[in-house]
């Protein structure tokens, strides 16, 4: 049975994810990443699934840059681990921030990753989309009009 891992943030990123997950369907083994102190986002899982619980680069807007960076680091070494032991074949996200450490472990190891923009994203890209922007093996975007914007991304109509 084929391995993917999904990068869970909160509110309307994951209700978007789950949308796909709901499309996929249980023929595959699931991996949910999630931010250590979301207590919420595990109880939403439909489709079971390993639960690993990263940490948040920013945990509050007043955070300092400093922290930001020292628990960017911190997400990019967990996840790092986690997909070394667990392998999955594939790492797909719909926007949240904690994607771009956790992609950025994927691609060091060799696993494909998918970046599906947020639907809210309609005329410009996410500051985590601008990021993965050319570094992701697929980048989608729930709008036309934004595809025809960003040469290198693919239209895939919306998941809500």
């Amino acid at each position: 049975m084929k391995r993917i891992g999904v990068v869970l943030g909160r509110g309307g990123h994951t209700a978007q994810i789950f949308a796909l997950i709901d499309l996929l369907g249980p023929k595959y083994e699931y991996l949910y990443m999630i931010g250590l102190l979301d207590p919420l986002t595990p109880k939403k899982i439909r489709i079971a699934g390993r639960v690993l619980p990263v940490l948040t680069p920013r945990l509050l807007p007043q955070d300092s840059r400093i922290m930001s960076v020292i628990r960017t680091l911190a997400t990019l070494m967990m996840s790092f681990v986690y997909l070394v032991l667990f392998r999955p074949a594939l790492m797909v996200s719909c926007g949240t921030g904690l994607t771009v450490p956790i992609f950025y472990s994927a691609r060091l190891l060799g696993i494909k990753t998918v970046f599906i923009e947020s639907m809210s994203r309609v005329e410009t890209l996410s500051i985590t989309g601008r990021m993965l922007l050319g570094k992701t093996d697929l980048f989608m975007v729930q709008w036309p009009d934004l595809a025809t914007r960003i040469p290198t991304a693919i239209y895939g109509g919306q998941l809500l």
